[in-house]
């Protein structure tokens, strides 16, 4: 596998989501340093500062330091990108099913607000490559602990003979939407239906993972 995504976010952010390994991305882009994190599938966010010790747990880094790289790394669970075009704050997020039904997203932007004063109206959000509503199956009681959550789960999900389909970005996405946050842009891509372009763990178990990289450059 050899395919890299970059979003036109904005003239000063660096961004890529690649099946490559981290140490060619590296090379390529020049960095000899970067930011990352013990990914636990969890709503817990850090802050990257001098005091940031590399894999800490937890599902979001943010950062407004330039030349700062943050990674994350998935293989089927939804990376996105928040940031903050006034402040020149950035973050980003590893959500899969448990970090989305414990709104990961949501305590990111909480902590760009306390920590950043950022404003809804400036936040831009990107969603990444993941894997989509056509291959997301998930048992009875994953559907149910949704359904505790989010009154309204029928309108994310289809049922098809006795199983249950998800739509993990549209719930991200209303949950975007619910804090005001209007600039969203959602590549629509399956990481299951492009498996020969991104690894995916639904669709052979793999051990390995893409990569999303973000940085502020001066």
């Amino acid at each position: 596998m050899d395919n890299s995504l970059s979003l036109n976010i904005d003239k000063n952010i660096i961004n890529v989501f690649t099946s490559k390994e981290i140490s060619i991305v590296c090379r390529e882009l020049n960095i000899k340093t970067y930011y990352y994190l013990e990914q636990i599938h969890s709503n817990i966010v850090h802050i990257v500062d001098n005091n940031y010790q590399n894999n800490s747990q937890g599902d979001a880094l943010i950062t407004n330091k330039l030349n700062t790289p943050l990674v994350i790394k998935t293989a089927d669970c939804i990376p996105i990108i928040l940031y903050d075009k006034e402040n020149k704050v950035i973050s980003v997020i590893h959500s899969g099913w448990k970090g989305t039904l414990n709104r990961i997203v949501l305590s990111t932007i909480q902590k760009m607000q306390e920590e950043f004063n950022s404003l809804p109206q400036n936040i831009f959000a990107y969603l990444y490559p993941s894997i989509r509503k056509c291959h997301f199956e998930v048992d009875i009681d994953v559907y149910n602990l949704f359904k505790k959550q989010i009154s309204n789960i029928n309108k994310y999900t289809t049922k098809k003979e006795n199983k249950y389909y998800l739509d993990l970005q549209e719930i991200v996405i209303t949950d975007l939407k619910n804090k005001g946050i209007k600039n969203i842009t959602d590549t629509s891509i399956c990481t299951y239906c492009n498996h020969s372009k991104y690894y995916s763990y639904r669709y052979n178990q793999t051990k390995k993972r893409n990569i999303l990289i973000a940085i502020i450059k001066e």
